[in-house]
């Protein structure tokens, strides 16, 4: 016998026949460890979405859209006062 096959005999030996799965146990309180971890995956999947979706949001009113387009000169101040009259309508 040569030392890779008795190496590959003893770990087998050593992890049981399952290989190596007796280092993860195969339920927790009851729940099967495979829906435990797909729970995880999408919560964690959820939540990085939920982040990125937080972000685009705008909390800007109309009213401050209108100010910074007459501030940066995209309207005058008379296209400005009609649409200010109107937004507040």
């Amino acid at each position: 016998m040569n030392t890779t096959t008795t190496i590959l005999r003893y770990a087998n030996r050593s992890m049981g026949a399952g290989g190596a799965q007796h280092f993860f146990p195969r339920e927790v309180f009851g729940i099967p460890t495979v829906f435990l971890w797909n729970f995880l995956v999408i919560l964690i999947i959820t939540l990085i979405f939920y982040w990125l979706l937080q972000g685009t949001k705008s909390h800007e009113t109309p009213m401050d859209v209108l100010k910074k387009r007459y501030v940066r000169g995209d309207i005058e101040k008379k296209t400005f006062e009609e649409m200010k009259k109107d937004i507040s309508d």
